[in-house]
């Protein structure tokens, strides 16, 4: 199946759903509902500061936790600081994006079926600079890099072990 595709259909359906705040819903089972009524909850959950600046919010399709976000209040704008995607069928983390406070650094890391990092990459401008690959939370297969002087630099591991070095 092609998560994907599937996140992107229930992203765009949710964000015509409801807002609320912690207030409002409760979690039996990893499943969210809606106090109100005791039915399940599709829509967004927010956590604001003070000011009502959204700090943290969790994203749900029929009770299921799909995204959650946290932010960067800066200069009175709103910057997503972490996204946390998860699978809606095990409740399992599937990719966590960081982003640097001026929005031209990003940091991405997938995890397999078991929440182990699978793949790690660093983007600078948009490109990638950094990449590294996991097998069941060990090093292996290609890592790169670029050195100061722009030169890119190449290590293989292979079930956590060294194979290949750059120089």
């Amino acid at each position: 199946m092609n998560y994907k595709i599937l996140l992107i259909l229930i992203f765009v359906k949710t964000y015509s759903q409801e807002k609320t705040d912690w207030n409002n819903v409760y979690w039996e089972n990893k499943i969210a509902f809606k106090k109100q009524d005791n039915t399940i909850f599709t829509g967004i959950v927010q956590s604001k500061s003070k000011n009502g600046h959204v700090k943290y919010e969790e994203i749900y399709n029929n009770g299921k936790l799909i995204k959650s976000l946290l932010y960067y209040n800066i200069n009175f704008a709103q910057l997503v600081s972490t996204e946390t995607i998860f699978n809606p069928e095990t409740n399992k983390k599937i990719k966590l994006l960081n982003f640097s406070s001026d929005g031209k650094n990003k940091w991405e890391t997938n995890f397999d079926e078991n929440e182990e990092k699978s793949e790690f990459n660093f983007y600078k401008n948009g490109k990638v600079i950094e990449h590294k690959e996991f097998f069941q939370g060990k090093k292996n297969g290609k890592w790169f890099c670029f050195e100061k002087d722009g030169s890119k630099c190449e290590i293989e591991y292979e079930n956590g072990k060294k194979i290949k070095d750059c120089r």
